[in-house]
């Protein structure tokens, strides 16, 4: 106190100021801080609801506004560059009765040539159809059914080539009228690694239809999208095809349409149902394996996308 009564005048009034000019520096930092953070809130408002926005009224990109149209000289061209090799060409092994899980034989013992297989026989069961890609191999001996429902499924080896633009372009015919989600028949297309036992051909790329496997150095959506159109569904020989999106994907200068039912009847009963026992006296009881889990629990986590 007695320090301060021996200020004078001027000091105090100097110190009034100072303390005056802290106060207005203190005010106007704070009111930057909020002006900062009101401005951050602004921002991120902003986002949200452009987001919300743009997520309503943008176009799925899977809907095509059109039609796909391949020629067939610039598919021609497209196998070729792509290094394609017919393997087998509507001309299914002449087995194709049906096992239960429970009693699988081991593949080797029913695919013995062509891997993975284009037909022969297979599970009762499909495989869930993943309508944009598996992230992990299928088992053969249910997709197998798939294809006998009319399903084209491109395989391809993890080491040589990347899976994603297969799922992509996969994904795009799916969401136009090939992937068959309501009916549960597995008619689809399906894109899938196959690395056990591995492409037999060595290529990279394996596309099989019921009856008809093509592999391929590398993968080309003009090469796809042909073989699509010649083989899916009702325009392949799977004897229990389903229909095929004529609206979707054609050709521009061939006329595709069904294949007549003389050269693939559609046979409309189930083929037989082989018990185990005799699997196990035709094949070996050490090639008959009790595969239920592995198959049905295998073929659900590769299409949940599970690993």
């Amino acid at each position: 106190m007695a320090e301060r009564e021996r200020m004078t005048n001027k000091e105090r009034r100097a110190a009034g100021r100072e303390e005056r000019k802290r106060k207005e520096a203190e005010a106007k930092a704070k009111a930057k801080r909020d002006q900062i953070r009101n401005s951050a809130i602004t921002a991120v408002v902003v986002l949200i609801v452009g987001v919300i926005v743009f997520q309503a009224v943008r176009p799925d990109p899977a809907v095509l506004d059109e039609a796909i149209l391949v020629s067939s000289e610039a598919a021609e061209e497209a196998r070729e560059a792509a290094g394609c090799e017919m393997l087998a060409e509507r001309d299914p092994l002449p087995e194709r009765y049906h096992f239960e899980a429970s009693a699988a034989p081991d593949p080797d013992t029913i695919y013995p040539d062509i891997r993975p297989t284009h037909s022969g026989p297979h599970t009762v069961q499909t495989t869930p159809a993943s309508l944009d890609g598996f992230s992990r191999q299928i088992d053969e001996r249910s997709s197998t059914h798939n294809l006998e429902h009319g399903a084209v499924i491109v395989w391809h080896d993890p080491d040589q080539t990347d899976g994603g633009e297969i799922a992509r372009w996969g994904e795009v015919l799916n969401a136009n009228g090939f992937g068959d989600t309501a009916a549960r028949t597995g008619s689809a297309i399906l894109t899938a690694p196959y690395e056990d036992p591995g492409i037999s051909s060595g290529k990279a790329i394996a596309f099989r239809a019921w009856g008809t496997a093509m592999d391929c150095d590398e993968f080309d959506q003009t090469v796809a999208n042909a073989f699509v159109a010649q083989n899916f569904g009702t325009r392949g020989i799977g004897p229990e095809r389903h229909h095929y999106p004529a609206d979707t994907l054609e050709f521009s200068d061939l006329d595709v349409g069904d294949t007549p039912s003389e050269e693939a009847p559609i046979d409309g009963d189930m083929p037989e149902t082989v018990p185990e026992d005799e699997l196990e006296d035709e094949l070996g009881e050490e090639n008959v394996e009790d595969a239920t889990d592995e198959i049905e629990d295998g073929d659900q986590e590769a299409a949940d996308g599970e690993g």
